[in-house]
Parts: structure tokens; sequence; C-alpha cells
């Protein structure tokens, strides 16, 4: 009798283990799938990392386009699962066939590079629409052109516009000539905020820096 009960109890004891078993990593893995959180947004160092990882690919893709006389922008960004996101800003009015040719064009120079295909995801988008937020942006090429655009819209005269990535903010730069006001500067500052929240960016990523020393020679 002592017997059956000991052996009563350890069966008793071994189902409640396997059970323990077996609803924990179950129980984790719901969660996870209920959660649906996004995943944390990588740090600008981070970011550095990989734009020197592939700023050479990104620039032969640029040259492979520019050869074939298309008009383009050319961004890049990380994707929650780790793969590159190839963003290409076309004119509203790009055939199906130009659209095929430019990812066969981007696809070729990927392979030329001993890269996987796989690992990039190629996303061809209206210059003058917000992409959507798929990856971490690596690059803001399209925004600055549209920047560049409205720019020439408003008369603002001679001025250039870059942008980077910094260990700590992303920094756009706006030069205008020696004689622009801080009126005009306000101004340049005002657009490119615009143009930032009109692309669905977080303005508070950015830091925006307007000067005036482009000196116009007589």
């Amino acid at each position: 009798m002592f017997i059956k009960k000991i052996f009563t109890l350890w069966l008793l004891l071994s189902i409640l283990v396997c059970g323990a078993f077996f609803f924990f990593p179950n129980a984790s893995i719901h969660s996870a799938e209920k959660s649906n959180a996004p995943l944390s947004r990588p740090s600008n160092n981070e970011l550095l990392r990989y734009i020197q990882q592939y700023q050479f690919l990104i620039s032969e893709i640029f040259h492979a386009l520019r050869k074939e006389s298309y008009s383009f922008q050319l961004d890049y960004g990380i994707l929650s699962n780790g793969k590159i996101e190839l963003l290409v800003s076309l004119p509203a009015k790009v055939d199906h066939k130009t659209k095929q040719h430019i990812e066969e064009t981007m696809l070729g120079v990927i392979k030329d590079n001993d890269l996987n295909p796989i690992s990039f995801q190629i996303t061809l988008k209206n210059l003058y629409e917000p992409a959507e937020a798929f990856s971490t942006r690596l690059s803001y090429n399209d925004v600055m052109a549209n920047l560049f655009e409205t720019m020439i819209e408003q008369d603002f005269g001679a001025f250039s516009i870059d942008h980077s990535i910094m260990s700590e903010e992303i920094q756009i730069r706006i030069n205008l000539t020696e004689e622009k006001n801080d009126i005009a500067k306000k101004k340049a500052q005002q657009l490119a905020e615009d143009t930032i929240k009109q692309h669905q960016f977080d303005i508070e990523t950015f830091s925006i820096d307007v000067q005036n020393k482009i000196k116009i020679l007589d």
C-alpha cells in the first residue's frame, strides 16, 4: 500500500513538472504573438555602422541607375528583420517596364558584389509621397530633394543642402548667400521642418543648421 502511494505521488509530480515545461514556453510564445510591439529603433551609432558597411554598394547602385539616365533619388534603411531596404523615389509617371528594369539593375549590382539578394528589399515610390515607415532610414535624399525644389520655388537664389546621420542626431545643413537676412534663414528653417513633417518623420530627431556663407562673385 505504501509503495502504491509513493508511486501515485511520483506520477502526479511527474505530470505537474511536464505540464509546467509545456505551459511556460508556450505562454511566452503566445505573449510574444499578442504583443506585436515594434522593435526598438537602432541607435545612431548602430546606424553609422550600417552606413559604413553598405555605402559602397549604395554608391555602385546609384551609378548603375545614373548610367541608364533615370531620374530618381536613392535611399536606404534597416528593416526590423535585419534586411536592408533599398528605396528608390521616382517621378509620378514611370511605367511598369521601367520599374522592372530598375529592380533588375539593382539586383545585378547586389549579385556582382557577392551579396545575397534575399538580404535586401527593393521599394519603389513616388518622389513626392512619404515612404511607408517600414525601415529605420540610413539616408534622407528624397526629403532633401523635396526641400531643394521647394526652396527653388521660393526664389532663395543660390543655396546648398546636405545631411548626415551623426552619433546623436540627424543633421541638415542649409547654406544661403551672405546677403540673406534672418527672415530668410528662419523661412529656410521652417521649410525644412515642414518637409520633414510632410514625409512623416519625427522632427525631434533632426537638427537643422542654417548658415549664410555662400559668396557671390561679381
